[in-house]
């Protein structure tokens, strides 16, 4: 709402939006055209390594389930081994269990730090995405504006108006030649 006030505003004032010396509009075009190649050439890149990163978080998962099934095993093979030295028993159940407490540890600390650079990183593209549409948004309003005044022109130009430019227009051909 703000951008289209500020429009409806400058379309009432006697200077012109954008003037032809020192104008945004160029500026705002290259940056469109720099933000469309970076979204296109990058989108893909950036979406094949967060399905990597997504799939070794999965994979270390999985090993880290297999190494906890497999400390449970140990733990009871000691038992079945050892039923007699309730010492040793006791002591490979301590070193499974903080093993497989360590590894969940160090699984959620990983997972709770990938899904916060996740988190990051589909923030800044919501940015990116809300600053496209703003752009686009004031290109369309620029472009109305144009119109607008196109339409004013016309409607004022007056058949002497309209002789007195083909005229100029003709002399100035003829000065060319």
């Amino acid at each position: 709402m703000p951008v289209l006030a500020a429009l409806l505003v400058s379309l009432g004032s006697p200077r012109p939006l954008f003037a032809a010396e020192g104008g945004e509009l160029p500026r705002i075009v290259n940056f469109a055209i720099l933000a469309t190649v970076l979204v296109l050439v990058l989108r893909k890149p950036l979406a094949d390594f967060l399905n990597a990163k997504t799939t070794q978080v999965r994979e270390e998962l999985r090993h880290a389930r297999s190494r906890e099934t497999n400390a449970e095993v140990e733990r009871r093979r000691a038992e079945e081994l050892l039923a007699s030295l309730d010492q040793e028993v006791q002591k490979a159940r301590d070193d499974a269990r903080r093993a497989a407490q360590s590894e969940k540890e160090r699984i959620l600390k990983n997972a709770e730090h990938e899904a916060a650079r996740l988190r990051a990183i589909a923030k800044k593209e919501i940015e990116t995405e809300v600053e496209a549409g703003r752009r686009r948004l004031f290109a369309q309003a620029t472009e109305l504006s144009v119109d607008l005044a196109h339409k004013k022109i016309a409607s004022a130009m007056t058949d002497a108006d309209r002789d007195r430019l083909v005229d100029r227009s003709v002399d100035i051909l003829g000065r060319r030649r």
